[in-house]
């Protein structure tokens, strides 16, 4: 439960290489076999237990349940839709590995100097939706894996490429 303190704060930090996802989309993206991010653990309202049965089931590792009040406090802010998780960030994959593995007509996306969570997160999206291969960032951009950015990118970055 300690890695779930004062997330505001702490999941800029990287924490050992961890991330911290929110909400049930981006759960079932980590739960499900295609993801390329590991599960650690999951934090989850009491009352969304019964309803996310099926992915919790899916996910492969323990799962916390607390009233809500508890998570607020645990967490440090209001968590509204009851969900958390933490995964293990992947290992960057090496770029000419990733670029040979692309088809002949492949589309590569190339991010420079972004440092807003929501707009990296829209271009995952988007990226996502116009079937790129992958998405490479250079050293200034945010990290992709802060859970706004992956809220956003309804989970793309744990996703694996197509």
């Amino acid at each position: 439960m300690a890695d779930y303190r004062q997330i505001r704060e702490r999941d800029l930090t990287g924490r050992r290489g961890l991330f911290v996802a929110e909400g049930a989309v981006v759960l079932n993206v980590l739960a499900s076999p295609q993801s390329r991010c590991r599960a650690v653990s999951a934090l989850i309202a009491e009352q969304r237990i019964e309803t996310l049965r099926p992915v919790l089931e899916r996910l492969a590792a323990p799962v916390y349940a607390a009233g809500q009040g508890v998570m607020d406090a645990v967490a440090g802010f209001p968590i509204h839709r009851g969900i958390l998780a933490l995964g293990e960030k992947p290992a960057e994959p090496d770029l000419a590995d990733l670029l040979t593995a692309a088809p002949g007509d492949g589309l590569v996306v190339a991010v420079c100097g972004v440092g807003n969570h929501d707009n990296m997160g829209g271009i995952f999206r988007n990226a996502a939706a116009f079937g790129a291969h992958a998405v490479l960032l250079d050293a200034h951009c945010c990290d992709p894996l802060y859970r706004k950015a992956i809220r956003v990118s309804v989970a793309r970055p744990c996703a694996r490429p197509s």
